[in-house]
């Protein structure tokens, strides 16, 4: 499929923002009424994009992998631009389930023949190549051929009261003698394993820089053990806004300047209204655990979430180009949209360093 040939009524998958808004530009430039669906976008905003293909407001959604995270669309086809994704640590191609569940959201719901197609997308944005042979596999697979998941083990994972209630300083040595524990624990159980610690250490470590206690187990930490596991557990990453909301619940510091008035949420651009949006659902999180958290009610980091949500649509809705075109920062020719330099400048690059530095 072409970005002419693509059915009204589609999703475009790629599996990272910048390739989704450098696809959604081209669809764009090629008259397409599109928009667009990613992980950095608002839950609200989330929803109002589905709302728009569902009512025909728009014929194209390009969407990263969250389509196959319980969202059921209409969807008269699914189109392949890539078929490889960063893992957290390195690209990899998609597990032939991982690409058949996003393939089985063709031809479902609302539409009466209950078909779909499935197919890759060749368009003209560089970069861009998705393997044809593991879509047509996928597409067997979400037709009922067996695939490759394999779910073979369960995660313990540790809860406050086996930590035997350590001060916060000593956080870190309670979880790793926990690790020991439950690794004898699952004894002769290979399917149970137990959870990794590591992103509750960051937590904690996000936690020890925000109140700047020394890292030794007899350091004096503000509040209690328990309050700060409270904090480590919360459903948010140790980066953005934790460290400052750690900080505020430790030792009653004010979160006030955090919120920021509608009429200043309505000049954001779309990276400052979602890093906005993301801020404020940290806070919401917080306060649900914790209630008012640096002089911040939930309702209104609900309300500034909400705000930042709106921009975000408003911003989507325009119906112009989220993004400038891709071009290299050497040549000024389109590149893909990750990388800063085409092929050709990046391999003359290698070329210069590999013969040498110049002689000055």
């Amino acid at each position: 499929m072409s970005p002419g040939t693509v059915p009204a009524g589609s999703a475009v998958l790629a599996f990272s923002r910048k390739a989704v808004l450098a696809l959604h530009r081209e669809l764009i430039d090629h008259g397409r009424r599109a928009t667009v669906l990613y992980g950095a976008m608002p839950p609200g905003a989330r929803r109002e994009q589905i709302q728009r293909l569902v009512t025909g407001e728009v014929e194209v959604i390009v969407t990263t992998d969250v389509i196959g995270h319980g969202i059921n669309l209409p969807l008269r086809a699914v189109a392949f631009a890539e078929t490889g994704k960063f893992d957290g640590t390195k690209r990899r191609p998609l597990r032939l389930w991982e690409a058949a569940q996003m393939a089985g959201r063709a031809g479902r719901r609302g539409l009466a023949d209950a078909e779909g197609r499935v197919a890759v997308y060749a368009g003209g944005v560089p970069g861009f190549a998705p393997d044809a042979g593991l879509v047509r596999a996928a597409v067997a697979v979400a037709n009922g051929a067996p695939s490759d998941l394999s779910i073979g083990r369960a995660h313990l994972r540790p809860d406050w009261c086996e930590l035997g209630d350590p001060a916060p300083a000593e956080i870190p040595h309670a979880l790793t003698g926990w690790r020991k524990a439950a690794r004898r624990a699952v004894g002769a159980r290979p399917w149970l394993r137990p959870a990794p610690i590591d992103p509750l250490l960051a937590m904690w470590q996000a936690a020890r820089a925000a109140v700047r206690a020394r890292a030794t187990v007899d350091a004096s930490w503000p509040g209690d053990g328990a309050t700060v596991w409270r904090l480590m557990t919360l459903p948010v990453d140790a980066g953005g806004a934790f460290p400052a909301i750690a900080s505020a619940v430790l030792t009653d510091g004010s979160l006030r300047g955090m919120l920021r008035p509608e009429s200043a949420v309505a000049r954001m651009s779309l990276d400052e209204a979602e890093r906005h949006a993301a801020m404020m659902r940290d806070l919401g999180a917080a306060g649900r655990s914790f209630g008012v958290v640096g002089g911040v009610h939930p309702e209104e980091a609900s309300a500034g979430e909400e705000a930042a949500s709106r921009r975000v649509v408003e911003l989507v809705a325009r119906r112009r180009p989220l993004t400038d075109a891709s071009l290299c920062a050497s040549c000024g020719r389109p590149c893909a949209p990750w990388f800063q330099r085409c092929d050709d400048c990046h391999r003359a690059t290698l070329d210069w360093y590999d013969d040498g530095p110049p002689a000055w």
